[in-house]
């Protein structure tokens, strides 16, 4: 053996006790989990082990790499990530090979060459670094495609879901499975208008870092979450989606629920305006809701219910109009003076020019609902038109 280099030599030592250093490998992985629950079959873990510490005692020693070797790193990091071994367990298994590797160098290096073999200790180490590097980055690969095939199936079957309205129970139970979800459990399901669906798929990424069990589903071109409600929480937490513009469906109580709330959701979503700011319920929207629906009746509607332009100046209809609106939503002429800057008297002053122009009282309930709809007819043909 060259005094300068005993690796090569001790490397044909080892290799030809091969297995004695896989069997020193395997009784390691006995007391690491999930190794020792056979995640990985026995049989399989000892030929992969068979062939790491061939290429690494001929990597160390600078020995010809057979072609059969070649791709040994990429094979196990594929395998590990199908099998669902975690990386840092992974990872932890490869770098005992470095142990397993030093130890059956030592039992085999002659005592006046273990001051050279230490120095080559880095080599050992490389080697192990090398072939460590080329697992990860198989294994990060193989489970992006992993991921994105899971994430295809997802969808396939949520959106069979959503198709069968959540009636058949055999359907619920694999979306429950594939989901990771309790199939009786509360949801959460919010819709994004097309402009917020970065912001709704950035709240469900946060979301997912706090272990909530969640899904992202596109249903015509928008993007719904679908979300497990904590045990013990019968409402979205307000935390959950802060800032972001979007329709909130009911509460779903169980899956079978949830394609109605995603309806819910989705048509809620339809009626955002920009000033909206944050999520909205179908209490909240409703006006605009039905004012969608009346399709072509709203402007019937607005004609029957709204003072016509004739009868007023565009700035005093819309100085009137902004005090019905601001009424109608607080209810309280005191309160209607302080948003709109001006005396008590001249909002019940309006008012009263309100009802003399359109017939309807507001403090009537069926009178009020009529024009908080026709106002919402009003504002979306405003916009349509800007």
């Amino acid at each position: 053996m060259p005094n300068d280099d005993p690796l090569r030599a001790l490397a044909h030592a080892c290799l030809d006790d091969l297995d004695e250093i896989v069997e020193a490998f395997a009784g390691e992985m006995h007391t690491l989990e999930p190794y020792a629950a056979g995640l990985v079959p026995w049989h399989e873990l000892r030929e992969d082990a068979d062939a790491s510490f061939e290429l690494l005692l001929r990597l160390t020693a600078g020995l010809p790499v057979p072609q059969r070797l070649d791709d040994v790193g990429e094979r196990i990091g594929r395998r590990r990530a199908e099998l669902g071994v975690p990386l840092e367990v992974l990872l932890r298994a490869v770098r005992t090979d470095f142990r397993v590797l030093w130890e059956a160098l030592l039992r085999r290096v002659a005592p006046d060459e273990l001051p050279t073999l230490v120095h080559s200790t880095v080599r050992v180490w490389d080697a192990v670094e090398q072939h460590a590097a080329r697992i990860q980055l198989a294994y990060l690969q193989e489970s992006a495609v992993l991921a994105r095939e899971r994430e295809h199936e997802r969808s396939h079957l949520v959106a069979r879901l959503l198709a069968s309205d959540g009636r058949d129970g055999q359907l619920v139970s694999q979306v429950a499975t594939a989901l990771e979800v309790r199939p009786t459990a509360l949801f959460a399901v919010a819709a994004a208008p097309t402009p917020a669906d970065r912001a709704l798929r950035q709240a469900a990424e946060r979301l997912r870092s706090q272990r909530v069990a969640l899904h992202i589903q596109n249903v015509e071109h928008r993007a719904v979450l679908i979300a497990q409600l904590p045990e013990g929480c019968g409402a979205v937490p307000i935390d959950w989606l802060p800032g972001v513009p979007c329709g909130l469906g009911p509460v779903a109580l169980g899956l079978s629920a949830v394609p109605r709330a995603v309806r819910t959701a989705i048509e809620v979503a339809d009626t955002l305006r920009p000033a909206d700011g944050g999520p909205r319920t179908v209490v909240e929207s409703w006006p605009h809701i039905v004012a969608t629906r009346l399709a072509d009746l709203a402007q019937a509607l607005c004609a029957a219910v709204l003072p016509g332009e004739h009868a007023l100046t565009d700035h005093e209809r819309s100085r009137l109009l902004e005090t019905v609106v601001v009424y109608l939503r607080c209810g309280s002429a005191s309160a209607t003076a302080e948003e709109v800057f001006c005396h008590r008297n001249t909002v019940l002053n309006r008012l009263n020019r309100f009802a003399e122009l359109t017939g309807l009282e507001l403090t009537r309930p069926d009178h009020a609902a009529a024009v908080i709809v026709a106002l919402a007819c009003h504002e979306r043909a405003a916009s349509a038109a800007a």
